[in-house]
């Protein structure tokens, strides 16, 4: 805030009006962050050249800013005091007037001022950073040591190269986290519980965001590299996917699940590239399968979730509408059903036999994850799910003993 101009004087009122600039005060030097991913999610292309980042103003969701509580309080004891306020900005005025009009706390809205530095906002917390990362979604990442569980390569080594697989996805997932939630945004700020994110609520700088994203991806790369590069294609692959998942397909219909099945699948594809083993087409079958099952759960959940919340008809960021529930948990079941189906294919072929002292006890995983499938589709047709089946899973005590029910059938089939 222009110190000059808040300054008070030691007697009788002051008349000097108060000058609030947009950037540096309301919004602690994030606007230009907050044009470029409005940008960016109207036309990536552009913003990436820096074209239309003018226009992306007039994009912004005016209503949920995250404004600086603390310069607002100042405004209205201001205005309490008979003093004059104004709204300033570098950018358009009309973008310092609607937002003036937004808030109504100005007198005044102007815009073509110089920028300045924006006011210290404090130091960025390491927790906020942390729960940007979101590391605790790097479980779904250990998915990379089933190529080494399946060809029963437990030596150190394989164990070694594995471990690199799992650091590297889960760097470069961290910034894909960090786009999404930049890219999400409006969406983020109106939902009732999104809206408490790190960016979204204004806690972590847009700016922060915009620099740790590519870092991440870049060292999660450098990573993969040491292994050679057939974990470096796969790395690069997945971070390109999963970066135009982000940018336009997750509101594509049909494609978004089926882009999220070939995602976890690339987590496996990856554990194979780094350990040298080639996976069998029924661990890549079943893994499709599966996985677009719990990607078909998560959008169930969304879906019940937007209906309990009374939102408006179709999911925001989403190609979906509430009466494609029954349709999208019917995909959710049979996919799962399907999955099931080619684990049952494969404990039957002539390679299984050779591997395991007593393949009859397969079949009890069949059972258990006809259960476990057939459980959590209603559970999230009801409502009961996490929007993330994932994370949903660890918690759940069912799905915790099924998990162990799977480990011990798997561990006496192999040991019997």
């Amino acid at each position: 805030m222009n110190k000059a101009a808040a300054q008070e004087p030691e007697t009788g009122q002051d008349d000097t009006p108060l000058i609030v600039d947009l950037d540096a005060d309301l919004l602690r030097g994030n606007l230009s962050a907050e044009i470029f991913w409005s940008a960016m999610r109207q036309d990536w292309a552009r913003a990436l050249s820096r074209r239309g980042l003018d226009q992306a103003a007039d994009l912004l969701d005016i209503a949920h800013l995250p404004y600086h509580r603390p310069t607002l309080d100042r405004c209205e004891a201001a205005r309490a005091e008979g003093r004059r306020v104004v709204l300033v900005t570098s950018g358009p005025a009309a973008l310092a007037e609607a937002v003036a009009r937004e808030l109504g706390c100005f007198d005044g809205a102007e815009g073509g001022h110089g920028a300045r530095k924006p006011t210290p906002a404090g130091q960025t917390r390491a927790a906020d950073l942390l729960r940007a990362m979101r590391p605790h979604q790097w479980v779904k990442n250990l998915l990379v040591f089933l190529p080494l569980v399946v060809a029963h390569r437990f030596d150190a080594l394989t164990f070694g190269w594995s471990l690199v697989a799992f650091v590297s996805f889960g760097l470069i997932a961290s910034a894909v986290y960090l786009v999404n939630d930049l890219i999400d945004l409006p969406a983020d700020r109106r939902h009732e519980s999104k809206r408490n994110r790190p960016f979204a609520s204004g806690r972590l700088p847009l700016r922060v965001g915009t620099w740790m994203a590519p870092g991440l991806f870049a060292a999660g790369l450098a990573l993969a590299a040491l292994s050679g590069p057939a974990l470096f294609a796969v790395m690069a692959l997945y971070a390109l996917t999963t970066t135009a998942y982000s940018l336009r397909l997750k509101g594509t219909l049909a494609a978004d699940v089926l882009v999220l099945a070939v995602l976890y699948t690339l987590r496996i594809i990856a554990g194979a590239a780094a350990t040298g083993i080639i996976p069998s087409m029924w661990l890549l079958s079943f893994s499709i399968f599966l996985f677009l099952s719990l990607a078909a759960v998560k959008r169930v959940a969304e879906l019940v979730d937007h209906e309990q919340n009374g939102a408006q008809r179709k999911v925001a960021g989403r190609a979906y509408v509430a009466e494609d529930r029954p349709v999208v948990a019917m995909i959710a079941t049979s996919s799962g059903f399907l999955a099931v189906l080619v684990l049952a294919l494969y404990i039957d072929s002539p390679d299984v036999r050779g591997q395991y002292g007593m393949p009859q006890i397969l079949w009890g995983i069949c059972l258990v994850l006809l259960f476990w499938v057939s459980r959590i589709v209603l559970l999230a047709y009801r409502g009961l799910v996490d929007q993330d089946p994932v994370v949903f899973a660890l918690t759940d005590r069912t799905s915790q003993v099924t998990g162990l029910v799977t480990a011990a059938l798997f561990v006496a089939a192999i040991i019997a």
